[in-house]
């Protein structure tokens, strides 16, 4: 090789290198540069238009900007959050807010930023964690005596302002995250309950007392001729009784109970009554009743039959057959209520109630067919269908 092609050689080889390091100096500015954070937005594709000034924690977005291709930490509210750089580019950064990041409803103090710190600096941006909206995810008991305790289940009670029974304000027992506890009026009252936080406001789709879809309740009549039941002799109990909830109800409470799958003192009956409940399929109903177990159970069951169009479909309560009361037997703190999906009653074909307008009867039988029960103490109210 003569000298000529050595420098030429050598020549290109300088010109590739100061090129390749002009280039890395390039690209180090731009990832190593100040940070600026302009946008942020949900990563759903079809919302991608979108621009977020606030997010509840969980939420997948996409932090838009400048010279954020080398990302090391990315805290929201001051809480940091796990994340894969390589999802990300100089202009985008993809992260999961976290799920445990705090919002104003735990710390009124928060400093509603999103901070992100890379090699070139750090970069903040006003971004509120919002708390979800209220979730009520049932009342203890829907049937509550005057002045008595109303207890609310659900999740995200943060910051309640104020529960009300229709239009009238109700005192707050003591409230956590995931229930409530009010005071009911001193005088009877049939309503929605309406729960009002900073993050939203939800209510019950069903009236507490209410007599809606009402089969037995032992005060209306469920006969033609004016009497609680048709037949079966379940004593029912006066509602002078200290343990009544809304008038008359039927209480087992015996020892010795012997192994039997029929006793005539453990059922009551309807027999062929017009219920006037609304037209709809099995899937749009709820089958409910007050219950008070007021010891520990956990033998013998409630056999509930339903009567639709001719068919007879049948459920089977009994919630002590579950891990959860294994050890210690189903217990109730009072009354509490029972919701059933119509659906999982099944005819003998596994076929579940096509129009509930089709109701005529109604029979609960309380049954010990494997075991001796040494005692028993059951409360039973209000058996009714309702709409979702």
């Amino acid at each position: 090789m003569n000298f000529r092609n050595i420098f030429k050689t050598a020549f290109g080889l300088c010109l590739a290198a100061g090129m390749l390091l002009s280039f890395q100096s390039c690209n180090d500015d731009d990832v190593d540069g100040a940070p600026m954070i302009s946008n942020v937005r949900l990563l759903d594709p079809t919302k991608a238009d979108s621009s977020l000034n606030a997010a509840e924690p969980g939420s997948l977005i996409v932090i838009q900007g400048q010279n954020l291709g080398s990302v090391m930490k990315v805290y929201f509210n001051d809480f940091e959050a796990t994340f894969n750089a390589a999802l990300g580019s100089n202009s985008n950064v993809i992260v999961t807010i976290p799920a445990n990041a705090p919002t104003k409803a735990v710390d009124p103090a928060v400093s509603n930023k999103i901070r992100v710190q890379t090699k070139g600096g750090e970069a903040t941006y006003d971004f509120v964690l919002s708390a979800p909206t209220p979730v009520l995810s049932g009342l203890y008991s829907e049937f509550v005596k005057p002045g008595g305790n109303l207890i609310i289940g659900g999740d995200y009670f943060y910051n309640i302002k104020s529960v009300k029974v229709g239009t009238t304000d109700l005192q707050i027992v003591n409230s956590s995250v995931k229930q409530i506890t009010v005071k009911m009026p001193a005088t009877a009252v049939s309503d929605v309950i309406t729960v009002e936080g900073e993050f939203g406001t939800v209510k019950t789709s069903y009236k507490v007392n209410g007599t809606e879809g009402n089969l037995v309740n032992f005060d209306i009549p469920a006969t033609s001729w004016g009497s609680e039941v048709c037949w079966g002799a379940a004593p029912i109990v006066p509602a002078t009784d200290p343990a009544a909830i809304s008038g008359k109800f039927s209480r087992i409470k015996q020892t010795k109970l012997p192994a039997t799958g029929y006793a005539d003192a453990w059922v009551f009956s309807t027999c062929s009554f017009d219920f006037k409940l609304a037209a709809g399929p099995a899937s749009e109903r709820q089958f409910k009743f007050e219950h008070n177990i007021a010891e520990p159970w956990k033998a013998g069951k409630y056999d509930i039959t339903i009567t639709a169009g001719g068919t007879e479909f049948n459920y089977s309560f009994q919630p002590w057959n579950s891990t959860e009361y294994a050890a210690t037997g189903y217990q109730t703190n009072g009354w509490r209520t029972a919701v059933i999906e119509l659906s999982e009653f099944k005819n003998a074909a596994g076929g579940s109630i096509l129009d509930a307008s089709k109701i005529t009867d109604l029979k609960v039988l309380f049954n010990t067919p494997d075991v001796a029960i040494a005692s028993f103490n059951g409360s039973v109210d209000n058996f009714r269908i309702v709409k979702k």
